[in-house]
């Protein structure tokens, strides 16, 4: 029997968390714990998300013991890389328990609320922490639920307050089961292409997500026409961006709103960003002095172009980019704020599927560093047709055809040794990716 996939949590519940662990997962559990419920939870990974659990009186189960259902539960949430037939779903199916995917579960959760909801293809954590921030500095103490980690923040994931601000991520139509009465749109590009079809079926899903908005949704300008316009939309819609025909209009000169706003974190990806919350934060009553205070105090998240220090006068620096629009942001802003004497970059492709699909544009991108390191290739829901087309390899040799110093070296130990031995003062080290690649970073500016 197929248990439901609905569950009241306008009351208490005893809820158990498979895959507790995980970035969206680990501050849903904290949410929930907020709003009254008693949680617990299975990872099959002991990991950094799981000791912080623990340490908050989240119980949570590790290794085999992860497959063990606990005795009375009201309900599973699960993350969607679980698959259905994992011992536990299986457990709660004959238990006839609801069981709930992550995206399912924040849905029922944003009903009961005012939802400020962020999406987009890049920059839905960084805008999501940077709105709950400035809610916070305003006195909004809104919940929220951030996939990421937020030193400025109390938590990842927090609850009680009936205003939620939340990501909103496109992958497995996750945002469609979201209420929002805000939405905003970063931005929209190809990604996700071993879910999505083309660029066509993720402009469609946005389409519909931008459907579910009843109050505003905050759009590019250059989406206005494509997304905020279709059929079916029943929000108001403000534009941002530098067209002079957006609602809110801003410059390189850092004016935002025809009001001057210094950012707390580098890059003119983030201006975009800073612009969608300052709508936001308008909708929402805040005053203009406040937002602009709320995003000069902002100081990042983790994995997003995070300095981890600067040993021998060698700025390191940690970022979660794993497409080729988000690798030329970074390496931008990181030019334009520091001028570095060499910029030098560590990039792990995340997924054989997304880099022999921009293979190209990956290359261009990596092109405008000075030094280009590559190491193997992080799988990740990857098909054997995609692992035995692409390799590393590969990019290296389309980034030096268009000019770069490039070279792949596969594991990290050696990448480190080869860092520590070249990188002088006045240099910018930053590693980008989405896998494991962060933990160079770290080593890289210890080892200097």
């Amino acid at each position: 029997m197929i248990a439901r996939d609905h569950l009241d949590l306008s009351e208490p519940r005893r809820l158990h968390l498979l895959g507790v662990g995980g970035s969206g997962m680990t501050p849903l559990a904290r949410l929930l714990v907020g709003e009254g419920h008693e949680i617990s939870g299975a990872d099959a990974a002991l990991n950094e998300n799981v000791h912080a659990l623990r340490a908050a009186g989240i119980p949570v189960l590790t290794g085999p013991e992860s497959d063990i259902l606990p005795a009375g539960l009201d309900g599973v949430i699960h993350t969607a890389a679980l698959p259905m037939g994992a011992r536990p779903i299986q457990d709660a199916q004959r238990l006839e328990l609801p069981i709930l995917k992550y995206a399912r579960a924040v849905g029922l959760l944003s009903a009961r609320k005012r939802t400020f909801a962020v999406a987009g293809t890049h920059g839905k954590t960084t805008t999501t922490a940077m709105l709950a921030h400035v809610f916070r500095c305003a006195g909004l103490d809104p919940s929220f639920l951030v996939g990421g980690k937020v030193p400025q923040l109390p938590a990842d994931g927090r609850g009680a307050s009936d205003l939620l601000v939340v990501e909103a991520c496109e992958y497995d139509r996750s945002f469609l089961h979201l209420h929002p009465a805000v939405a905003m749109i970063t931005n929209m590009e190809a990604d996700h292409l071993d879910y999505y079809r083309d660029i066509v079926e993720i402009r469609d899903a946005f389409r519909e997500f931008a459907q579910r908005v009843s109050d505003l949704l905050i759009l590019p300008f250059s989406l206005r026409d494509e997304i905020g316009r279709a059929g079916g939309v029943r929000a108001r819609v403000v534009t941002f961006g530098e067209e002079p025909d957006s609602d809110i209009v801003i410059d390189r000169a850092g004016r935002l709103a025809e009001h001057p706003v210094r950012l707390g974190v580098p890059g003119w990806h983030n201006m975009l960003n800073a612009a969608a919350v300052w709508a936001a934060a308008r909708a929402e009553g805040v005053a203009r002095a406040s937002i602009a205070a709320g995003l000069a105090s902002f100081e990042g998240v983790g994995r997003r172009l995070q300095m981890l220090g600067r040993p021998s006068g060698v700025r390191v620096f940690d970022d979660y980019a794993h497409h080729p629009t988000e690798v030329a942001a970074g390496l931008d802003a990181l030019r334009q704020e520091y001028t570095p004497r060499r910029l030098w970059v560590v990039f792990q492709p995340h997924q054989y599927s997304r880099l022999r699909r921009f293979l190209p544009a990956f290359a261009e991108a990596l092109a405008g560093a000075d030094r280009i390191v590559v190491p193997a290739v992080f799988a990740a829901r990857d098909a054997d047709e995609d692992r035995v087309a692409v390799s590393s390899s590969d990019l290296v040799d389309a980034v030096r055809l268009r000019g770069g110093d490039a070279v792949h070296i596969p594991d990290f130990e050696s990448i480190v040794d080869f860092v520590r031995t070249q990188a002088r003062a006045g240099d910018v080290v930053v590693t980008m990716g989405a896998g494991d690649v962060g933990d160079v970073a770290g080593r890289i500016a210890e080892s200097l």
